[in-house]
């Protein structure tokens, strides 16, 4: 069985290591990009908004509530199983002796 194993393993990594030469060669051959310079802005916008707009804020408050909904039905369907698993628990060891 290992040397079945052993034998796809060592024909898959010859098919992939020949593959993988040829690819090697290909993108030698393939012409280099050049890194063209930017321009870097070093301080901040001076004009930049202090405070989101009232839209931003709604939608903001919306997944907050959203979240917390969420949140709050996971804990109920968490204490929900836990108690479930609890009361099974406790019947099969009552079947059990």
């Amino acid at each position: 069985m290992s040397r079945l194993l052993l034998a796809c393993v060592f024909s898959l990594m010859s098919v992939l290591g020949i593959a993988g030469v040829a690819s090697a060669q290909e993108a030698a051959n393939a012409p280099v990009p050049v890194a063209q310079q930017t321009t870097v802005n070093p301080a901040p916008d001076v004009n930049a908004p202090q405070e989101p707009s009232p839209e931003a804020r709604e939608e903001t408050k919306r997944k907050l509530w959203m979240g917390g909904i969420a949140v709050v039905l996971f804990a109920l369907v968490y204490l929900r199983n836990k108690k479930r698993w609890a009361k099974w628990r406790k019947e099969r060891a009552a079947k059990k002796g």
